[in-house]
């Protein structure tokens, strides 16, 4: 399923892999059926990530959505395959195997976790996973079709004013990461180079290009 909300334009839910214990936990409100409202715990990074899911201090339940920002195509940089995170060690000994998952990376075509990802416009582009916080809550509708922060748009613009120009990203270890970061799309446009479309078929097109050894 493709999303879009005021988090981002485009994302994608693999709903074939969703559990019927993930179902039954999240999808399965006669009042509201598929869809569910969660609090945001949300990581800077996959090493946020492992540095802090396991503290009892952000006091991590069923009622949370894991957000990975800083993972897109400019701001790991390349796209990782990070987004299905695992809960706490303590839900997991409760029996509870998993949790909503959210992000602009990706995850292995063989996980089981039905998370969201492929998040455009990532965080690091200025997207809407830049000003969501730990604590807000979020919607998810797969009827709808929809993901957003339930946070007014005027204190969402607050803290867009905050945001440096390129967020949740570290700085270029090379200059083929920089080039990488300026010259790459978003997901929604396939992560590939700018202007890349309009070289299709190209021994047909422009003909074959001169080798150089």
């Amino acid at each position: 399923i493709n999303l879009k909300g005021n988090l981002f334009e485009s994302a994608i839910m693999k709903t074939s892999v969703v559990s019927g214990e993930f179902r039954d936990r999240y999808l399965s409100n006669p009042d509201d059926p598929d869809a569910f409202e969660c609090r945001a715990i949300v990581f800077d990074s996959i090493e946020d990530y492992h540095e802090r899911i396991d503290d009892p201090a952000l006091a991590i339940d069923e009622d949370c959505i894991l957000i990975m920002r800083g993972a897109g195509p400019i701001g790991y940089p390349g796209g990782a395959e990070v987004v299905n995170m695992r809960p706490p060690a303590y839900l997991l000994k409760r029996g509870v195997h998993s949790l909503p998952c959210l992000g602009d990376g990706r995850q292995s075509g063989t996980s089981g976790s039905p998370s969201i990802l492929n998040a455009a416009p990532e965080a690091a582009a200025g997207g809407g996973l830049a000003v969501v916080q730990t604590g807000d809550r979020i919607r998810i509708d797969l009827k709808a079709c929809s993901a957003n922060v339930l946070v007014d748009d005027s204190e969402l613009e607050r803290r867009r004013s905050t945001l440096p120009e390129r967020p949740f990203a570290p700085e270029s270890q090379s200059p083929w990461q920089e080039i990488f970061r300026e010259r790459t799309e978003q997901f929604s446009e396939g992560m590939v180079l700018k202007g890349a479309p309009g070289y299709q078929d190209i021994a047909r097109s422009k003909g074959v290009p001169r080798d150089n050894h």
